[in-house]
């Protein structure tokens, strides 16, 4: 009987442990893009070593002072950052995900803001392109792995 308890217990610890394993793989690019053609650019792109890259442009005002002046910050991001990006990736389920969302043929979407997201995982990437006036309904945590992804840019990039 105590064999019995034991061997459940170590079976329940290990579906409890496992439930929380990330589904991103070890060796992983996540990019992110946040666009208003001819007004600004962000792009931030996260790695599976976790080293991070964010450009941000501003093409409006670069056009008003004759200058091109991006703005680009690395570095490497703290555990818990990298942890709570690694869970918000794993349960967007990108890979599911449509290509784009929010296009309609032949209408020009003007100055729209547009998102792309890429995650590149076991040699495949999938791309989702998103435009901003898209009435679509996303899951929870592709919308968490948005802000959480604007919040961090804006954490590590000042103005």
């Amino acid at each position: 009987m105590g064999k019995h308890i034991s061997f459940t217990l170590c079976l329940l610890a290990l579906l409890v442990c496992g439930c929380n394993v990330s589904t991103v793989p070890k060796d992983f690019t996540y990019k992110f893009s946040m666009e208003s053609v001819c007004n600004f650019k962000v792009e931030f792109q996260l790695n599976s070593d976790s080293s991070y890259a964010i450009t941000r442009e501003n093409y409006f005002f670069d056009r008003f002072e004759g200058k091109h002046s991006p703005v680009e910050k690395e570095g490497i991001a703290t555990k818990s950052e990298f942890d709570e990006f690694r869970k918000l990736i794993s349960g967007s389920d990108i890979p599911k995900m449509e290509d784009a969302y929010g296009f309609i043929d032949g209408e020009n979407s003007g100055n729209a803001v547009l998102y792309m997201v890429t995650l590149t995982q076991n040699g495949k990437s999938k791309s989702v392109f998103i435009n901003a006036g898209t009435k679509q309904h996303f899951p929870k945590k592709f919308i968490a792995l948005i802000e959480y992804t604007n919040n961090f840019i804006n954490a590590h990039v000042k103005p």
